[in-house]
């Protein structure tokens, strides 16, 4: 899935232009960018799961969703222009905070 969404990727930022795209355009964009994240998110997560001994399942899935959305909320910030230091720590915070509420539960 994640390669399908990563040559939807290529074939829009060669094809069109961030103006010329539209709403509908924007939404795809974000969306197979998240799936592709997502893709490399659970093949992190499952090295790390297998290095430290961990247990797998469903699990693995939600911390990958969780670390997958850190790289959304920073192309948002970018394209909004609001991107600092301060928005890169509290997208990271955010994305500790949330895998640490996972463990705990």
């Amino acid at each position: 899935m994640s390669l399908i969404a990563a040559v939807i990727l290529l074939a829009m930022l060669y094809f069109t232009t961030p103006a010329g795209i539209g709403p509908l355009g924007v939404l795809v964009f974000f969306t197979t960018f998240y799936i592709l994240i997502f893709g490399i998110a659970v093949g992190v997560v499952k090295i790390f799961t297998r290095l430290s001994g961990g247990q797998k399942g469903k699990r693995t899935y939600v911390y990958a969703a969780i670390i997958a959305f850190g790289p959304i909320m920073l192309l948002l910030a970018q394209s909004l222009g609001s991107m600092s230091l301060a928005m890169v720590l509290l997208t990271a915070g955010f994305v500790l905070l949330a895998c640490f509420w996972v463990s705990k539960r």
